[in-house]
């Protein structure tokens, strides 16, 4: 008797606890029940109420299904919205090519810009959580599609283009900078130049490729896109750079020289000595020939001229010290020919010598000290040098 009492209250336990689970779970159930009845307006309220990522996927299957036999209509493509924004981004980690299959279906068989804008932001969505090289073609595949077909941009190119800034590569960047280098979509030059930037450390070889083919026009527009941007990594940016002023370098051994060459070389050179790029140290010494001539030829003022002085001496070190010691005594040489130098130019040479601190330019500083008519502050300046002089 009591083992029969004790049997009926195991049950009624049992009975009790699996009418919760049912009660619990009776909203979901509904959801699906009205998935599954209604028609296409209560499949999106289902979706967007139920917040079942299952029953997103049913949305996405049912579109699929349906894009041919009920091409534009407008009911589908909210349920498209629905189901692609609620789309679970863990099925993509299980069934990745499936799911690719699908939202290429759905972007292309849906033709409304805001079904295919839920793509993409979906695709970004899925990439950080899993980067695949996959996405990244699609949304290149797309976006050269439209530039090779040309015609105005809508929404759909301009969130491609920011898209691309989270999935891109290599080929993006040869995508978005041919885009730059067309009047076609002006309009998002500022766009393309962003996701440019935001794809910097995935795209450095076709940078280097671009900056060993380009003129002057692409030069500055490159370095317009990296090297300012501060949002760049300062090790991106000198990199860059660097490889830039060299570019800059052989364009002036092929044509005449510039204002307008000096002045961007100059820029430059001030990236690489601000972000301490002393990696550079030889092309900053090849470099002060360059800018030598730049203000013997009048491109570069004396202020310039001392600038890049400094730079020269903060990347190439010890290897600045002969060039340098070389030009003071052009500089001394003059002075006793009575063509006199800047005095600030001298001066900067000076205390360049002086920073570097080393011994072999003992001899040049001290021959300031005896060349007539400098002015004192020249000669107090070359002694302070020499005292700073490792022996």
């Amino acid at each position: 008797m009591i083992g029969d009492a004790k049997r009926l209250f195991i049950s009624c336990a049992l009975a009790l606890a699996a009418f919760s689970a049912f009660a619990q779970s009776g909203s979901p159930a509904k959801e699906e029940i009205k998935f599954a009845k209604g028609n296409i307006n209560d499949k999106i309220a289902a979706v967007k109420s139920s917040g079942d990522p299952l029953l997103a996927k049913k949305a996405v299957d049912f579109v699929v299904e349906n894009a041919l036999l009920l091409k534009g209509d407008r009911d589908l493509a909210g349920l498209a919205v629905a189901g692609i924004l609620s789309y679970p981004v863990e099925e993509s980690k299980k069934n990745p090519h499936s799911v690719l299959q699908d939202f290429s279906d759905v972007f292309y068989g849906v033709d409304d810009v805001n079904v295919r804008v839920s793509v993409l932001d979906k695709i970004a969505a899925i990439y950080e959580q899993k980067e695949d090289a996959d996405w990244t073609a699609f949304v290149n595949g797309y976006l050269a599609q439209k530039l090779a077909a040309g015609g105005a941009a809508d929404e759909t190119v301009k969130k491609s283009i920011s898209t691309l800034g989270i999935v891109g590569n290599g080929s993006s960047f040869n995508i978005l900078y041919s885009i730059l280098r067309q009047p076609i979509w002006s309009e998002l030059d500022q766009d393309v130049s962003n996701a440019l930037a935001k794809i910097c450390d995935k795209s450095l070889n076709e940078i280097f490729d671009t900056v060993d083919k380009a003129d002057l026009v692409e030069l500055k527009l490159l370095t317009k896109i990296f090297i300012k941007n501060e949002s760049i990594s300062p090790a991106l940016r000198a990199e860059i750079a660097e490889k830039t002023l060299n570019r800059s370098m052989i364009l002036e051994g092929s044509s005449s020289h510039s204002q307008d060459l000096s002045l961007f070389q100059l820029d430059l050179v001030q990236v690489l000595a601000d972000n301490k790029w002393t990696r550079a140290g030889d092309l900053a010494k090849n470099y002060f020939n360059v800018a030598k001539l730049a203000y013997n030829g009048k491109y570069l003022n004396a202020q310039q001229w001392t600038k890049a002085i400094s730079c020269v001496e903060a990347l190439a070190s010890r290897s600045a010290v002969l060039p340098f010691t070389e030009y003071l005594d052009q500089m001394n040489k003059a002075q006793e020919a009575g063509n006199s130098p800047d005095k600030t130019v001298v001066l900067a040479i000076i205390n360049a010598l002086a920073e570097l601190g080393d011994k072999s330019s003992f001899d040049s500083l001290l021959y300031v000290t005896y060349v007539k008519d400098y002015p004192e502050e020249v000669a107090v300046a070359a002694r302070n040098a020499l005292t700073r002089l490792k022996w």
